[in-house]
């Protein structure tokens, strides 16, 4: 059986749509196939920001995984009340400075970092840290060709490191390696990338070896290049200059429609996430309006290209507004008006953003609900 047809055949007719369905089952197993790739759960830090909620964190918890990454402080709060070593991987500047103090004063118990790629991000945390008493662990956002953040491995990051090493109370942990830029579907394509840009990297943790700055630990990519930098760490894990490398996936936990066309080498992943979607029109001849506007479905995709309507392949997207979707399909005139349609979206992430809870499917029924951590601020 393919996981999604763990979605059809649900009784939705008191279910509220457009929605978000999710399976603990299939989550579980998404989990468990990573794990694998990996080679262990502790060399995974899977990015929260694809899912944004706690029982699925909760799940991780239950296989070994203790370690997350996320993107906001709101989303670092949710984890602080789950596991015990939370990375912010995002800039933090202004008022969020003394916001991030606050939850590490909330949780003493747990390890916060976050990432930092200039003399003065590094500054006003310390400045800030020094004078509530508190030490952070940092890591060194590396710029692999993505430029977005971070520094690139060269002198400039030589002199930041030795910087954050002269501040009070921040620790230098390890670098951040985010390589967004890579999501090429021909896995040797992938592999070189990567192990282009990992040289410099390595050049670099050597070089600071040299000047007296260990490098704890790297955590790198993102969901295209787990499986590629997996097995780099296995092949590279007996070389003195390589340290601990941790993995930090994040679409692979739920999964989508494009993931899963475009990279079949993430062994074992499945749709763990499921649109439902009613008709609310038949406005022409061959036309079908649904209630998935791109308030419900993520539109960072290009348009005609947001949606796989698992049971009608054929379906067009023609028209995507607030809260309609327009599609043309030669099964028209077989649907009503109420029926519930099952959609793949494009990009699982920013579709998660736009729901306030996942309803649950377990054995063909709808059981609960779970929270999304919508907010982005931590207040």
């Amino acid at each position: 059986m393919r996981n999604i047809d763990l979605f059809a055949n649900v009784a939705l007719d008191h279910v509220l749509t457009p929605c978000l369905a999710v399976s603990p089952q299939v989550v579980e197993a998404n989990y468990s196939a990573m794990i694998a790739i990996a080679g262990s759960a502790d060399r995974i830090r899977p990015h929260v920001k694809t899912h944004k909620c706690p029982e699925i964190v909760k799940i991780a918890s239950k296989l070994g995984i203790e370690k997350h990454k996320c993107a906001t402080l709101a989303e670092a709060e949710m984890l602080a009340g789950l596991v015990k070593d939370v990375l912010i991987a995002y800039p933090i500047v202004g008022p969020n400075v003394s916001k991030l103090a606050e939850l590490a004063n909330r949780f003493p118990d747990v390890r916060f970092s976050t990432v930092v790629d200039c003399s003065r991000a590094a500054n006003l945390l310390d400045q800030l840290f020094s004078s509530v008493g508190q030490s952070l662990d940092v890591l060194i956002d590396m710029n692999v060709g993505m430029n977005r953040t971070g520094i690139q491995p060269n002198e400039a990051a030589i002199s930041l490191a030795k910087q954050i090493c002269q501040h009070r109370s921040l620790r230098l942990s390890g670098l951040h390696v985010y390589d967004g830029h890579n999501h090429q579907s021909d896995l040797p394509a992938r592999t070189a990338a990567v192990e282009a840009l990992m040289n410099p990297v390595v050049s670099l943790v050597a070089e600071l070896k040299s000047a007296g700055i260990a490098i704890e630990k790297l955590v790198c990519g993102g969901t295209p290049t787990f499986p590629v930098f997996a097995k780099w760490a296995q092949t590279n894990q007996s070389r003195p200059e390589v340290p601990a490398i941790e993995l930090s996936p994040g679409t692979s936990v739920l999964s989508d429609h494009n993931y899963g066309r475009d990279y079949p080498d993430i062994a074992g992943v499945q749709p763990a996430a499921m649109l439902f979607t009613r008709v609310v029109s038949k406005p022409g001849p061959g036309l079908v309006t649904v209630d998935l506007g791109h308030k419900a479905v993520a539109a960072d995709q290009p348009a005609g290209k947001r949606c796989h309507f698992v049971d009608m392949p054929d379906a067009e997207e023609l028209k995507h507004s607030e809260e309609h979707l327009v599609i043309r399909t030669s099964q028209a005139d077989q649907l009503e008006v109420g029926q519930v349609l099952r959609v793949l979206p494009a990009h699982i992430c920013p579709t998660v953003a736009l729901h306030a809870e996942m309803v649950v499917v377990q054995r063909g029924e709808i059981t609960g609900s779970w929270p999304v951590v919508r907010h982005r601020i931590y207040r």
